[in-house]
């Protein structure tokens, strides 16, 4: 079904390919958070905390990091009893569902997560909790932590994703501790990310591109995507390469909370689209990242082959009313696992600065009374 992206997926044969740094959708909520179904009842917190009382889950397919980098956890005074290992997200899950009424129930509790894992990966994981705790399903929220060899990646293409911060592999007693210093700001005044997972996915809320240079596919592919919900008048067309250019550049003055697709009909226009992301990219002025899916009659085949990096997603050559829904599916959980803009986490000097201004008495002007 995909090129890479995790999960049970779509139906067989529903898409032609899809990136691999996306996760598949799932056709059901993962086993081992299904039980977690009723609204939470919040625990009385403690603020006096430190690494020795706080709950550790850590998700690494590799054992070799996975030993490192506890090695490090406890040099930075967690202790080793309160460390839960996980080999992917599945396990992440299965613990986070347990600990919701294990461990120190009135500390944080912290999701370290690597990207790349097998079954469920990070990415997924960290939109997982997040949709647990959007639903107040959590007695425990977690303090959800980045440790990847892609950081950058992470930081620069994603924005962080649903990442309170995200740190490069391997880990480090430094940067544990700057992340515990963090993580007492999170836990006691509230000072935290906004992460992609809260964002609002809706068709009738999309903008769209249809880039063909036949006029009846190019007609075909959008009439295709209102009927699965997306409003006509967000759809805009463009029938060479220069007037799609022209529609992405217009498009970037628009909403950077809906979601922006184009669908590109001419696989050799993607090279232009990329060219100029990864401009903007760069000089930090792209307002709105294009999910690019691939309608070309030429997809099924595309979607097997190298040029699968270039797009998001691909639609088979004969696609039907489910392979579009699955295809939003797609775009939802890319547009809920990347944050608007790059990455910024709350650094602890910003807090600091924020409590000083509120705690400064009002200064009275001469013309206010003794």
């Amino acid at each position: 079904m995909s090129s890479g992206g995790y999960g049970t997926g779509a139906a067989e044969g529903a898409l032609a390919g899809a990136r691999s740094d996306i996760p598949a959708p799932r056709a059901r909520t993962p086993s081992p958070i299904r039980g977690l179904n009723k609204p939470a009842v919040h625990l009385a917190r403690d603020f006096n905390i430190s690494p020795d009382q706080v709950d550790v889950i850590y998700a690494e397919d590799e054992e070799v990091f996975r030993e490192t980098a506890i090695r490090e956890l406890i040099k930075a005074g967690f202790v080793r009893h309160n460390i839960y290992e996980a080999d992917n997200g599945l396990g992440a899950l299965e613990h986070l569902a347990r600990m919701q009424d294990e461990g120190n129930l009135t500390m944080p509790l912290v999701v370290l997560l690597d990207v790349r894992m097998p079954g469920m990966d990070g990415r997924e994981c960290a939109l997982q909790i997040q949709e647990l705790v959007k639903k107040k399903l959590l007695r425990r929220e977690p303090f959800v932590v980045c440790i990847s060899s892609i950081s950058r990646k992470v930081e620069m293409d994603e924005g962080g994703g649903n990442f309170q911060i995200v740190l490069p592999k391997p880990i480090t007693v430094a940067f544990l501790e700057d992340a515990f210093e963090l993580l007492k700001k999170w836990w006691t005044m509230g000072f935290g990310r906004q992460l992609a997972a809260w964002k609002e996915f809706n068709p009738d809320n999309i903008d769209i591109i249809s880039a063909d240079d036949e006029p009846v596919c190019r007609m075909s592919s959008s009439m295709a995507f209102v009927s699965a919900g997306v409003l006509e008048e967000s759809i805009v067309d463009a029938d060479d390469d220069e007037e799609l250019l022209s529609e992405l550049e217009n498009a970037q003055a628009g909403d950077i909370n809906r979601p922006l697709i184009i669908l590109l009909g001419n696989e050799a226009w993607v090279n232009q689209v990329r060219t100029l992301v990864e401009e903007k990219r760069a000089s930090q002025i792209l307002r709105r990242e294009p999910f690019v899916v691939c309608t070309s009659v030429n997809s099924d085949r595309l979607g097997a082959s190298t040029a699968a990096e270039h797009f998001h997603a691909f639609l088979p050559r004969t696609f039907t009313p489910k392979d579009v829904k699955w295809c939003l599916e797609y775009c939802k959980i890319w547009w809920l696992t990347r944050s608007a803009g790059p990455y910024a986490k709350c650094e602890v000097a910003d807090a600091n600065e924020l409590l000083e201004e509120d705690s400064e008495p009002e200064q009275l002007s001469d013309s206010d009374g003794d």
